[in-house]
Parts: C-alpha cells; structure tokens; sequence
C-alpha cells in the first residue's frame, strides 16, 4: 500500500467511528487497502469501546503511521466521533465508512473520479444493506441511468463523497447523542452543494446488524428536534443557494412521513417484542405530529403546491412512497395528521 506524507494533502479522508468492532475491523481494512484508488489518509476514532478494537486501531496506526490517525474519546455516539474526526481531516474530500462496512475495489475511484470531472462539492452512490452473513438484505441506488430525473435522496451518508471546505463553509455536522442524526446533516449538504453529482453505481456494502438501534423505542430527547429546525433554517436564510427546491421539500417532506408512520412505528415494534408489557408511546406520536405541523408551513411555507407530490407522480418510486407523502401533505393541510396517526397507530402493530 502506498503511504502518503503526514505533511501531504490526501484527495481523501476516510472518517471511521469505531465502537466494539473486533470482531469485523480486519475485513473492513482490508476492503481500504485493497482500493484501485490509494491517495487517501483514513482517521480511525475508537468512542469508547470495551472490547480490543483500541488496541487493533493502534496496530494499525502504529503500522501505517503515514496513512492512519488513530483518535481515543469517551463514548458518545457516532455522530461525535464524526465530528471529532471532521475537525481533524487533512484531506479534499471526506468519506464516511463504517467499521464493519466494505466496498467493491473501484468505490472511491468511481467517486473521486467523478467528483474532479465535475469539480462537485458532493458526489451520490448506492449502498447495499446486508446481514452478517453477507445476503443482501435491499440495495438503495440511484437509477439515474433509466430516471434522469428520479427525486429520491437518500439522507445516510453512506456511499457519498464530500468536500472538506464545503462542509466547513456551512458548518455542516452532526447531531450529538440523536437517532437520525444522518438527516439534518444532509438536508443541507445535499441541496447546498454545487455540482452535485449522482451516479447509477453501488459500490458499498453496509452490514445491518440484528438488534442494533432498532431494538428500542424512540425517545423525545433521542428525536433531533433542535438539528432539523436549525438545517431547515439555514437553508431558507441560504435559499438563493438551494440547487433544486422542489426535490429539497419533496425529501423533508418524504423523511417526515417515513419517520412518523414507519420509522417510529420499527422501533416500537422492535421495543415491544423485546420488552413485554411495552405499549406504544402515544405522548411521543402526538408529539411528532405536533413538531412536523409547526415547523413545515414556517419552514416550508409552499410545501402543498410541491409539483413532485401526488399519487400519480414520480412513478420511478414506489407506490406507497408515493401515496405516503401525498396523504401526509393532506393531513398537514387539514390539520388532520395528529388523529389520523393515533388511529394508524391503534390499528396498525
């Protein structure tokens, strides 16, 4: 593998939060140095860990000294060990990798190679989820190839490429110590860059673990309240930078109704089958519901007359992608979304 610098600007810094992955890290470094593209440096943050992963990321720093910076914190959470990292990097371009994640050999070639062509501030691929045991389980892509025009974007930060003075310029972070935190981030990030570039291509393999985040219920101080009001502030008070409005409302509006209707309702389900006795939080749902018909007309005060909205619109989405938020925009207008998601949730388990 080649080693760049310390003093040497890389074309990429890979950031890897690392928590408890001993068991995974080996196939993961492997799947980076076995890259076709190697100007890279890769910042490896251990948040805490109980298990050996301190000790193997120090192996590798101590081995490869010129490629790899090894970060020790207290634990809290992913999105601080990003963060941590971020304020770190040395690279043009940042990339987030998980530990227990790997890629086809080609992935940051097809994503920097991109990235220059069109001297992008972001550059879209898919992912594919898998279990441990490497089936897949769905692939998220972009089939830009057939859709030119396809709306959806994808608000993880997996498979995705982005410049480093974009991120600062916007001061485009994390949400510490939140589930979802991935979605504010990327909310500003995907509609403030400039020369955005999506391409048709999954590269990236992103392991889903049983259990995980799903196995308990949302919590209020868990929902980044505070992260998506202030993205969605920025982004009105930036709004002459936006680079497409329509599919910037049409994707809050789609993550919203995700959240409301399915997200949440996947961790109550998980919480109730793990714990027994366990009811549906309705305080929270009325909740929820009470912050999305507050902040979308005073963030998003046209949200109704969105042209990607409608049953019959947008067919490369799936249909249920496409009534979901059709309905939710209606219940917001009628101010019916509070009821209708209580009864959803009477009925539907």
């Amino acid at each position: 593998m080649t080693k760049n610098s310390s003093t040497e600007k890389p074309a990429i810094s890979i950031i890897m939060p690392c928590y408890n992955t001993e068991k995974y890290l080996k196939k993961t470094m492997d799947s980076i140095f076995a890259q076709t593209f190697r100007d890279y440096e890769i910042l490896m943050v251990d948040d805490g860990s109980t298990d050996s992963t301190p000790q193997l990321l120090d192996r590798y720093g101590n081995e490869y000294p010129d490629v790899i910076r090894v970060f020790h914190k207290e634990n809290g959470g992913q999105s601080t060990a990003r963060n941590l990292a971020l304020d770190h990097v040395k690279g043009e371009y940042v990339l987030f990798w998980d530990s227990d994640d790997y890629a086809e050999v080609d992935y940051l070639e097809k994503l920097i190679t991109a990235a220059r062509e069109n001297d992008s501030e972001m550059v879209l691929s898919g992912s594919h989820y898998i279990d441990e045991n490497g089936v897949v389980i769905e692939n998220l892509n972009y089939p830009v190839d057939r859709f030119p025009d396809y709306p959806l974007r994808r608000l993880s930060p997996h498979g995705k490429l982005y410049r480093l003075d974009f991120l600062n310029r916007h001061n485009i972070r994390f949400a510490p110590g939140k589930l979802y935190e991935d979605n504010p981030f990327n909310f500003m990030a995907l509609f403030l860059c400039k020369n955005q570039v999506i391409l048709p291509y999954t590269g990236h393999y992103q392991v889903v673990h049983g259990g995980s985040s799903m196995s308990s219920s949302v919590t209020s101080d868990k929902v980044p309240y505070d992260a998506i009001e202030e993205a969605l502030t920025y982004m009105n008070e930036h709004s002459d930078e936006i680079n497409d409005r329509d599919v910037y409302e049409f994707t809050v509006l789609s993550f919203l109704t995700y959240f409301i209707f399915l997200g949440n309702r996947e961790h109550m389900q998980a919480a109730l089958h793990k714990y027994r006795g366990c009811k549906y939080d309705k305080a929270l749902v009325k909740e929820l519901c009470d912050y999305a018909q507050r902040i979308i007309p005073e963030k998003l005060p046209k949200y109704y007359k969105n042209p990607r909205v409608g049953i019959f619109k947008e067919r490369a989405l799936q249909l249920r992608h496409r009534a979901g938020v059709w309905l939710f925009v209606k219940l917001l207008r009628t101010h019916t979304l509070k009821a209708f998601a209580l009864l959803y949730y009477t009925f539907v388990r």
